[in-house]
């Protein structure tokens, strides 16, 4: 059993309590107590619990003086979640995230060989870094790195940190340590069964168990030496948020100035769907990654696509309650694709998390790559797309001129319609009867099947 395995390096099995208050140094004033001033700027985590037959779960936050209290709610559910993160307020997501105390790893497809290969190569040979704790979830292994202070969640050193998680699993998760191939990355934002709760009906273990392993907490300093430089977090960027003084910007950046500093907008630009939306479906963009997902989403790739969903919402100006009710609608469809690890609610709410303005400018090409999901590149010279349209028009007319058309003279409907949806593969009938001028019968009867 993994328990035998955990327990012959000995590791040695802990309370759920003794647990998360190493987790949230409980009493050392890190976390908000229930009745405390806002004023002192603390943070709590926030807790996710569902009972089986209940359409939606609940969030709890967990105060210092009555976390032991809240924690055994979480424990009697069906279903709980909590990760390693602080959240001001009474919403879990990014935008209010504060502090993260642990970066949390799901290793799957475990077994007791490739859980003492693992141990083996963090204890003895020094390849992995050793997890304080070692959480068993049923069928999968959670190792937990505690941080021996706090990382503050400022806005550019999320970015860092989940490209450490990432170098971090692509090192842990390998032939000696799972039997799974495929390897499955996930968020800094992930959050995992609860310590003490109930596990899958089908687990071998009812409960999951915590087992501690390593005394000593890390920092993000020795963290990073287990990944190539290219990988490393910059602590300085931590706290530095420009090299620029407010007066040298201003000279630098005079339309960042007028627009940030003087008009106070803080909005973020979004990628430019202008011309891509149209008719009655105002959120064309968002229902054709919705498509992309049900055609070509992938076992290992399951969560990103979902992430991309959220940040798809972003841009399209989707209202989250759609966003919400079309994900958990998703389980279903994903859960086929691999039976034997189920997609799960949990797995929703962490991808959810990315519904956030500040994703709106996420680049394409991550996407794709997260995804493992093609998405055709518009090919229009950086020309605007009604501008590209007349030109593609012109130039068929002009090969017409000289004799290199053979449709009799002009461009075919069928090619026109054809072109533009190449060139537009998020596009409406509606637009392309606009800007190539065509019938909406001929549209239709040359739209792509």
């Amino acid at each position: 059993m993994l328990s035998d395995v955990l327990l012959s390096w000995n590791a040695v099995e802990v309370s759920a309590m003794d647990f998360y208050t190493d987790i949230f140094k409980l009493g050392e004033g890190y976390i908000q107590k229930e009745n405390e001033s806002s004023g002192l700027y603390k943070a709590n985590p926030i807790g996710y619990w569902k009972n089986d037959g209940e359409e939606r779960g609940h969030f709890r936050i967990l105060f210092e003086d009555t976390f032991e209290e809240i924690l055994k709610e979480l424990q009697n559910a069906d279903f709980a979640l909590l990760n390693g993160i602080s959240y001001f307020g009474r919403r879990r997501d990014q935008e209010h995230a504060s502090k993260m105390y642990s970066m949390i790893f799901d290793l799957d497809g475990v077994t007791d060989e490739t859980l003492n290969n693992f141990l083996s190569g963090a204890v003895v040979a020094e390849v992995y870094p050793v997890p304080n704790y070692v959480v068993l979830s049923g069928h999968n292994v959670h190792l937990y790195y505690n941080f021996e202070n706090p990382i503050s969640l400022f806005p550019n050193i999320k970015l860092q940190l989940k490209e450490l998680k990432y170098a971090l699993t692509e090192k842990i998760w390998n032939p000696l340590t799972s039997n799974l191939e495929s390897v499955q990355k996930q968020g800094i934002f992930q959050a995992f069964r609860v310590v003490g709760g109930r596990t899958k009906s089908d687990a071998s273990e009812s409960v999951v168990r915590a087992f501690r392993l390593n005394l000593h907490p890390w920092t993000l300093d020795r963290l990073c030496d287990f990944v190539p430089d290219a990988f490393r977090v910059d602590e300085m960027k931590v706290f530095k948020e420009t090299k620029y003084t407010l007066e040298e910007a201003k000279k630098l950046f005079p339309k960042w100035y007028e627009k940030v500093i003087v008009n106070n907008d803080t909005t973020q630009k979004k990628w430019d769907i202008k011309g891509k939306v149209h008719g009655d479906d105002q959120y064309a963009l968002y229902h054709w990654w919705m498509r992309r997902i049900k055609e070509g989403a992938m076992y290992t790739h399951r969560y990103f696509c979902v992430m991309a969903l959220a940040i798809y919402a972003a841009k399209n100006d989707v209202p989250y309650d759609i966003l919400e009710k079309d994900a958990y609608d998703l389980i279903p469809l994903l859960n086929a694709i691999e039976p034997g690890h189920p997609f799960t609610e949990s797995d929703v709410i962490s991808a959810l998390e990315c519904y956030d303005a500040r994703y709106c400018t996420f680049p394409r090409d991550d996407i794709k790559h997260l995804t493992a999901i093609e998405i055709p590149v518009n090919k229009r010279n950086h020309r605007p797309q009604a501008i590209h349209m007349k030109y593609m028009t012109n130039q068929k007319r002009f090969k017409v001129e000289i004799g290199e058309c053979t449709n009799g003279g002009r461009p075919s409907k069928e090619d026109v319609v054809q072109e533009w949806c190449r060139e537009n593969p998020s596009g409406t009938k509606y637009a392309c009867s606009k800007q190539t001028g065509l019938d909406p019968k001929t549209i239709r009867k040359w739209w792509p099947k």
